[in-house]
């Protein structure tokens, strides 16, 4: 017999409430845990998240039918918030080939939310400026041991992203929050632990429903606490009901109480719950710097566009034995770095004539000795983009 769900209602809910590392924190009090908004969803000032109620105070039910059906009369399904879905690949390659082609073109934070459709989790580490494509890796496994492959990115060998096929596309499964370690588990399970120094520490256990489409959160420690989602015992008609949907439209919006608490554990009960088997070391992951577009790729920019896509390379020759990198077209703007002679520049399709009258280019420069954003990066370095006279190089 099932234990009574939460009725809290939450106006609205994006994909984000499946990333929130620790969950939505309960306060160390008597009452029941308070939904928190994570970064990537944003509540109207205007509509407070009201609060849930205490565990005491729970609508009780003999039957899950029962249950069920209220659920359904009770609750109104959650929109979707941002393009979550529409922006899938036809295959892993087609995907690989979009991160290399950002990695490459130094794209805005714009311009890859039209290409993922999405808030890109690594954006949030730094990339593709702060980071280098040899720090950002692949690994194909297969995470539910289904017999296919999934596709997991990561960023200094943590895990940022899990890709998987959703009818013919590929679509995006899971994405880690900010700050959190993630491990990999026999059976598709996951867990998210954010540290104690964190502002919401816990640990949050990931289950892999290829049905649906996504990862959800199941059960939680945090600050001595333990729930269960209603997705844990998410089952039967509704179940199989809802998978239908989404089969036939990814858009379909997902019921808000799927991500919401279930109920309160004891510490033995959620130590039952935590799995038997050890965590999986995955294999070596291969480089994004060594992915190479096919001569037949077409870029999802033009080259026209914001000046986005490097044309070609070129190198310092300066007599002075190294060239400044300029915020700007002129003399006048401050120096970035300074690039040795025989170094190499990626040249965007942008250039500019100071008040003097001389060309400057729009590069791209790798510069090592710039900190990475990162801190398990492989070591220093990231990308400088800035303006070059066109007189310093060849």
């Amino acid at each position: 017999m099932r234990k009574p769900i939460l009725t809290l209602i939450i106006s609205m809910i994006g994909c984000a409430a499946l990333a929130g590392c620790g969950g939505p924190q309960p306060e160390p009090s008597d009452a029941g845990p308070v939904q928190e908004e994570t970064g990537e969803q944003v509540t109207p000032a205007e509509t407070p998240v009201p609060e849930a109620p205490k565990p005491d105070e729970q609508e009780t039910s003999e039957n899950d039918d029962t249950e069920a059906v209220g659920r359904e009369k009770e609750v109104e399904p959650s929109e979707p918030e941002d393009n979550y879905h529409t922006h899938m690949f036809d295959s892993f390659d087609d995907l690989l080939y979009a991160y290399k082609e950002t990695q490459d073109g130094h794209y805005t934070a714009d311009q890859i939310d039209q290409i993922f459709g999405y808030g890109e989790p690594l954006l949030d580490r730094g990339w593709p400026d702060g980071t280098s494509s040899y720090d950002v890796e692949y690994v194909y496994f297969d995470v539910d041991s289904n017999g296919t492959d999934e596709m997991i990115i990561t960023l200094g060998g943590g895990i940022v992203e899990i890709y998987s096929y959703f009818g013919d596309k590929v679509k995006l499964f899971y994405r880690a929050p900010l700050g959190c370690e993630v491990t990999l588990y026999p059976d598709g399970i996951l867990k998210q632990h954010a540290p104690d120094s964190s502002e919401f520490p816990g640990t949050v256990w990931c289950s892999y429903d290829a049905g649906l489409g996504f990862y959800f959160d199941d059960f939680e420690e945090s600050r001595g606490e333990y729930y269960t989602f209603c997705h844990y015992d998410f089952s039967g008609p509704e179940r199989d009901r809802l998978e239908a949907e989404l089969r036939e439209d990814p858009d379909a919006p997902i019921p808000v109480w799927i991500y919401e608490w279930y109920d309160q554990l004891s510490k033995s009960d959620y130590e039952k719950l935590l799995p038997k088997s050890q965590p999986i070391k995955l294999p070596e992951g291969k480089k994004l710097a060594d992915v190479a577009l096919p001569d037949s790729y077409v870029p999802r920019f033009e080259a026209n566009e914001e000046g986005t896509i490097p044309e070609y390379f070129i190198y310092v020759k300066s007599p002075d034995g190294y060239a400044n990198l300029r915020r700007g077209p002129g003399t006048e703007y401050d120096v970035i770095c300074e690039i040795p002679t025989g170094e190499s520049l990626e040249v965007y399709r942008d250039s500019a004539k100071d008040k003097k009258g001389k060309n400057w280019l729009k590069v791209a420069y790798w510069n090592p000795d710039t900190p990475s954003a990162y801190e398990d990066s492989e070591g220093p370095g990231a990308w400088e983009t800035g303006w070059i006279s066109e007189s310093q190089v060849d």
